[in-house]
């Protein structure tokens, strides 16, 4: 199959969703590549990497998408992609479409086949795409907030590990899945206090046992608004597979939150789980409303972006190599576990939503 790599175009996104050791393997398996130029560079991988393994490297997008039928990104598609997708692309890539109806419009008018990352789903009920990125994205939305407390970044001048003769900083953390334990882990490798509120018992416990100096806590409306007002940093991180993030913070409790105390919100892709609240991105990372200040960039993990297209091409890497040489309409049926998962994941095909999760949200908002 002829397999395409564009380049990113998303405000700060330096990421590419298969390194040239990926393209190498997919290359040995038959496939022709091509890659956009300089679309690995801002990952640290030139386009001579990519010659060298067999690639091909076209100069434009237009000429990446006219060649390509499966095209491989890490973001969604923006007004110069989607210019140049066709009915017969298939399309892999982190969607996030139930929080983008309008993106879902586009990609049934086209006609393609849509697969999110973020709805592949393996036989354990794990969500293997989406993992890595999540844990990227809860590691830097610690050490992202604890920067913001900085006086000179507008934070309230608190350093969240403390010191001799001084308190530490209060660290609430929303959501206990994979993006809120990384960022549980580092606000505890910080020196932070930590509080961690979920609706999974399970997890709370599992996370305690691990960590015992944090505080857990069941969710509910009345524990978030005390927490978050003695609060110095809420990390966002709720998630529910295929479905706009519900929101968990309300206004009500923001405009009584510490002055220059900081949220950092990792749902955002989701919609977010903080009211109101508006994306921002890499070159203007925060807002202030209500003197608290705000940071929501949906593309987090670009900020590392070596480190996040390694680990992201070796997650991806398998089921691109499914997806290059299944045919879809078989999958369902006869496929192996990781096809069966990814014709499950399918969102959009030939004009329609094939994805009951996303329909319901469409027709709910």
């Amino acid at each position: 199959m002829k397999i395409g790599i564009p380049l990113e175009i998303m405000t700060g996104e330096a990421r590419v969703p298969l390194t040239p050791e990926a393209c190498r393997m997919l290359v040995d398996a038959g496939h022709s590549v091509f890659i956009q130029q300089d679309a690995g560079s801002n990952s640290g991988y030139s386009d001579q990497e990519y010659r060298l393994i067999g690639a091909q490297i076209a100069a434009s997008s237009q000429a990446l998408y006219e060649a390509a039928q499966l095209i491989i990104k890490v973001k969604q598609p923006l007004d110069q992609d989607i210019a140049s997708l066709r009915s017969d692309h298939i399309l892999f890539s982190y969607l996030h479409l139930a929080a983008d109806a309008a993106l879902v419009k586009i990609l049934c008018d086209i006609g393609l086949t849509a697969i999110p990352f973020e709805s592949v789903v393996d036989e354990g009920g794990h969500l293997p795409l989406l993992t890595p990125m999540s844990q990227v994205a809860g590691r830097i939305a610690a050490i992202r907030g604890a920067s913001l407390l900085f006086r000179n970044r507008g934070g309230r001048g608190i350093l969240l590990g403390g010191i001799d003769g001084a308190e530490a900083g209060r660290v609430v953390v929303l959501g206990a899945g994979v993006a809120g334990s990384h960022a549980l882990a580092s606000a505890v490798a910080l020196g932070a206090r930590v509080d961690v509120v979920d609706l999974n018992e399970n997890k709370l416990q599992l996370l305690k046992n691990q960590y015992p100096g944090i505080e857990t806590h069941l969710s509910s409306g009345k524990v978030i608004e005390q927490l978050c007002l003695d609060a110095d940093l809420v990390v966002g991180a709720v998630l529910i597979a295929g479905r706009r993030a519900p929101v968990v913070l309300s206004q009500s409790v923001i405009r009584r939150m510490k002055q220059g105390s900081v949220i950092v919100d990792i749902s955002i892709d989701q919609g977010g789980c903080v009211e109101s609240i508006k994306a921002t991105s890499s070159e203007s990372l925060c807002y202030t409303e209500h003197g608290v200040i705000h940071s929501a960039v949906p593309n987090m993990p670009a900020t590392v972006a070596r480190t996040s297209s390694q680990s992201l091409s070796s997650a991806i890497l398998p089921y691109v190599l499914k997806l290059a040489g299944s045919e879809l309409n078989v999958m369902a049926d006869s496929g192996s576990a990781m096809e069966r998962a990814l014709y499950k994941a399918m969102a959009v095909q030939s004009g329609s939503i094939v994805d009951s999760v996303l329909q319901e949200e469409i027709n709910r908002h």
